[in-house]
């Protein structure tokens, strides 16, 4: 079990109990992911978190996981030279390099022990998908697929063997037991992670969070509640997409029979959240397609765009000293609660590569880090289609003084992050960029400037006539699809495209 910590719509455990005589559940303390550039304390801590709720459910039913401490193929040669085994059942990660070469190595260690290796879908991406035309068909099929039940637990059994390697059936795994700490602050805010907290969370977000969803999530202020909060539950498998999306349109339907007074705006949220189900996978899949994503841009022409990537600007970056407040106040947010909406994070990609002349590369892991819904798949695409490396997407240059006028006007989110400023009023925090404030830092870089520096680069580089055919090739292998008209019309659309966006 890996990033799939839960019983209901498990593939690959309800197969396992399906067909064999005897199973059990294993999960495995990776000392490579514990030391991984992108691990952070907020990622041990959903894991954690996870395994302790489906380690009590499996206890009500006087059943355990095994959980063990190792690389995986070590782990399994260990535990197959004390009690052999037929199967490993597992789900289909798509996850960073170490997590491809990871499986990789099980698949050949399994191949030489003659133990089947079998892998089930998890979402709505596809292996192999040879033709992007077919995807949204197939992820129909799976998206509206029945849902799979808790399964019956009978079969799960820990050879006594096993159990003498494995964490104690009375010891939970700590974050500290894997040389992490929370800080308090940090405890305060971050989000519990288990099949239990999604189960609620779902309830919560569909019968009553959600009529505040569409428009609601565009300010940090307000996304905490108006968001629907399912994205760490998403990444760390503690429920599944399809069951989310499932349950999301039943109370759509349930709410066009109510036909209550504000059911039309609750039905606009909810299919605005739908489209965003939808939109993950997608995204999911450009990585699946592309493992390379991690290192290389999606579309090659831009592999030598210009960078400064000063150190001292990664440093203010990440710590929120940049002197732009609603930078420094979402980054400081991040640290704290592993948590801010789509919108900042965007402006947060766009003030570093755009206006510090950061790498996109060089932010990579350190933006990681500050997730609880670290999604590789996710954040890799969008990192690289903020960073304006994509090619088939309008650039887009976020002011973060634009920002603050938009999202947060009385700069409430601002002064709650930043304390050093919450003697100031937001008139003068929006006036900070022009007139610095004592106590805080100045602008670290001039946006208007440094900005249009960059965005000058990338033009320069999507004028190409190599450039545009990259693009078309780019487009055509990960472009959203819709019918072929509208396909014939976006892809012509694609390479003609000039318009510049500041937002």
């Amino acid at each position: 079990m890996k990033r799939d910590f839960r019983l209901k719509d498990n593939i690959a455990l309800s197969r396992a109990l399906a067909e064999a005589e005897t199973v059990t559940p294993i999960f495995i303390v990776e000392p490579s992911f514990l030391d991984a550039p992108d691990t952070s304390a907020f990622h041990v801590h959903a894991i954690t978190d996870a395994l302790h709720d489906l380690r009590e459910r499996l206890q009500e039913e006087q059943k355990d996981i095994a959980i063990l401490r190792g690389e995986a193929v070590e782990t399994l040669d260990r535990l197959y030279e004390q009690s052999s085994f037929q199967a490993v059942y597992a789900h289909e990660e798509v996850g960073t390099n170490r997590t491809y070469h990871r499986d990789n190595a099980v698949r050949n260690w399994c191949k030489q022990k003659g133990v089947a290796f079998i892998e089930e879908r998890q979402t709505g991406v596809f292996r192999a998908l040879k033709d992007r035309n077919k995807r949204h068909k197939l992820w129909s099929a799976f998206t509206f697929a029945e849902l799979l039940p808790a399964p019956d637990l009978q079969k799960i059994s820990i050879p006594k063997v096993w159990k003498s390697i494995a964490l104690p059936e009375d010891k939970h795994l700590t974050v500290e037991d894997c040389g992490y700490t929370l800080t308090r602050e940090q405890q305060q805010y971050v989000q519990s992670v288990s099949e239990s907290a999604a189960e609620a969370t779902l309830s919560d977000f569909l019968y009553r969070r959600s009529l505040s969803y569409r428009g609601g999530i565009s300010s940090p202020l307000t996304a905490f509640t108006a968001g629907s909060r399912l994205s760490v539950h998403l990444a760390w498998g503690t429920m599944t997409g399809r069951a989310i999306y499932q349950a999301t349109k039943a109370r759509k339907d349930e709410l066009a029979e109510e036909a209550a007074p504000y059911s039309g705006k609750w039905r606009s949220s909810l299919t605005s959240f739908l489209s965003r189900l939808h939109w993950r996978d997608h995204f999911i899949q450009r990585l699946e397609t592309e493992p390379q994503m991690e290192y290389e841009a999606l579309n090659p022409a831009y592999e030598n765009l210009e960078y400064e990537d000063d150190p001292a600007f990664l440093e203010a970056w990440t710590t929120g000293m940049t002197g732009y407040p609603m930078v420094d106040a979402c980054i400081r947010c991040m640290r704290a609660t592993g948590f801010v909406n789509f919108r900042m994070r965007a402006m947060l990609t766009s003030f570093a590569c755009h206006s510090l002349h950061l790498h996109w590369k060089s932010i990579n892991y350190p933006m990681a880090k500050l997730y609880t819904d670290y999604e590789p798949g996710i954040h890799i695409s969008q990192l690289q289609m903020q960073a304006s490396v994509v090619g088939i997407n309008t650039i887009r240059i976020y002011s973060p003084t634009k920002q603050i006028i938009d999202q947060d006007p009385q700069t409430t989110f601002i002064r709650q992050w930043i304390p050093e400023l919450r003697q100031y009023t937001a008139k003068e925090i929006i006036a900070h960029v022009d007139e610095p404030l004592n106590g805080y830092p100045a602008p670290l870089v001039d946006w208007k400037v440094t900005s249009k520096e960059m965005r000058n680069r990338l033009w320069t580089i999507r004028k190409l006539p190599e450039t545009k055919e990259l693009a078309s090739k780019v487009y055509e292998k990960h472009g959203s699809r819709k019918s072929p008209a509208k396909r014939k019309k976006k892809a012509t659309t694609t390479k003609s495209k000039t318009k510049k966006t500041t937002s």
